[in-house]
């Protein structure tokens, strides 16, 4: 990537959705139709997700059934889904209903089990988008914290070691991404992800926008109200979760359950209007969320869990009829064109990785991890060969990977030679297996180094740093361990 030069993205973007797409290419499927069937087992996982949570959180297999509706045509998945192509955040949409679900269970029951399940849960999120695992933490913390008041009988000292030792989980098996992430973000270029077109600042939405708007489009996000996208919760959503917040308190039935649940969904909605903007200016890293809009996941979670709620407020079977399928007509007739692609395009992986399309694929996101060591984006493809700046070198067997190279020269006469590579920590340059001194200190950070004259073999390999072999020994020791250790421990009497 990197318009050839290369780039650390997966250092940085969390890999996890990509993982699963590449172990469904493996087995036959091409890149393309490797995607789509990851997506479209994501959806379906995502809506069973919320089945199950609804279902146990209101006690009721027809309120998981309508939450579950709501949430599948939610408009800010069809706008992941269909518009932005945000696989990893539309995997966080598909995660953390299943978080939910898992934390509910954690603390009102006993059992191993449901500490693995939530460990493994929360870890997928923080593999799959980091930006979402940060804005949705504190909306986690508030719901457990509601949970565990719901019920007297719970017992403290279990709640707490339950998230205590699912937090050793977390971190053991993330360990690996989240570490080198954090502690080398210092070699990437990271004012790129908030400044010009990804300042918060020009993604506010207006108060009819976030709550009225149902102007459909296959735009983008622009500053003022002139987006080509719909970027708000839906008018049905958060209309249906203050009637039934109202219904609530007139028959005295789940008041405070539906009073927090839209408190969640409406602080998450302020925060997506810019009088919240003093809140962005002065919580570390909110600025790195780029568009306050994505707070619609955390909204359109909690408001489809409301909507379960009118399949609980009467026992008597024709009114319940009556309500659910009124309730799946209108959100259908709202928001179901949504669901589908602006066009269909007759294209093979061939297609899709030569020619413009590959060049727009090697570049379009080019600044967003550019190494430090570079202060410009590459203008035009790197060189098939290194380049010669001095001297005389003739090039043969040249061999690349995503992190090596490998070509022998001839060197007719002492010569510099820069390898088309963008240095990041920590390349090495092996010449006839030596280590050998190099620099990148030019114009463009491209790992350069000087040959004598005759026969050599050249290698360029990227090794970790120790941030990074720390971060994967942890995952690849610690999990395991975490794993025995919750296996013996006697974690019930």
């Amino acid at each position: 990537m990197g318009y050839g030069y290369g780039y650390p993205q997966f250092n940085y973007y969390a890999p996890l959705p990509y993982y699963a797409m590449e172990l469904i290419h493996i087995t036959g499927f091409g890149i393309l139709d490797s995607i789509k069937i990851y997506l479209i087992i994501i959806t379906a996982f995502s809506i069973l997700a919320m089945y199950k949570l609804a279902s146990r959180f209101w006690q009721s297999e027809l309120a998981g059934f309508i939450t579950a509706a709501f949430y599948a045509f939610l408009p800010y998945r069809a706008v992941n889904l269909y518009v932005r192509g945000a696989v990893g955040e539309y995997t966080a949409q598909a995660l953390m209903p299943l978080i939910l679900l898992f934390s509910l269970n954690l603390i009102k029951e006993k059992g191993k089990l449901n500490v693995l399940l939530f460990s493994l849960s929360v870890s997928f999120l923080c593999l799959s988008h980091t930006i979402s695992t940060l804005i949705f933490t504190p909306f986690l913390a508030a719901w457990m914290i509601f949970i565990y008041e719901s019920d007297k009988k719970i017992k403290l000292s279990r709640v707490i070691k339950n998230i205590g030792i699912s937090t050793l989980g977390v971190i053991t098996l993330s360990s690996f991404f989240v570490i080198p992430a954090f502690f080398e973000r210092g070699y990437i270029h990271m004012d790129t992800l908030t400044t010009n077109y990804f300042d918060f600042r020009g993604h506010f939405l207006s108060i009819y926008q976030i709550l009225f708007s149902n102007n459909w489009g296959y735009g983008s996000s622009l500053p003022g109200s002139n987006d080509q996208i719909m970027l708000g919760i839906g008018v049905l959503y958060w209309f249906l979760s203050a009637i039934a917040l109202l219904i609530a308190i007139i028959l005295k039935k789940k008041r405070k359950t539906l009073l927090l649940l839209n408190a969640l969904s409406w602080i998450s909605l302020f925060l997506i209007h810019s009088k919240s903007i003093i809140f962005w200016r002065i919580i570390p890293f909110m600025n790195y969320f780029q568009f306050p809009w994505r707070f619609n996941i955390i909204a359109g979670l909690f408001f489809s869990l409301i909507i379960g709620y009118y399949a609980i407020v009467t026992t008597k079977k024709y009114e319940i009829t009556l309500i659910i399928t009124a309730l799946l007509i209108s959100v259908i007739l709202l928001y179901g064109s949504f669901f589908r692609p602006e066009r269909w395009l007759n294209i093979s992986d061939s297609d899709k990785l030569t020619g413009d399309s590959w060049r727009r694929a090697q570049t379009i996101s080019i600044n967003d991890y550019l190494p430090v060591y570079t202060s410009l984006s590459p203008v035009k493809s790197a060189e098939s060969l290194p380049v010669t700046l001095s001297g005389e070198v003739q090039y043969k067997n040249v061999k690349k990977g995503s992190d090596w190279q490998e070509f022998s020269v001839e060197v007719v006469s002492d010569a510099k030679i820069q390898a088309q590579i963008f240095y990041f920590p920590v390349w090495n340059v092996y010449i006839d297996g030596v280590n050998t001194p190099f620099n990148f200190e030019n114009y463009n950070g491209l790992i350069t180094f000087n040959v004598n004259k005759g026969s050599h073999l050249i290698l360029l390999k990227l090794s970790d740093t120790p941030v990074r072999t720390l971060g994967n020994v942890i995952t690849l020791l610690g999990f395991p361990v975490f794993i025995v250790f919750l296996k013996k421990y006697k974690y019930e009497r």
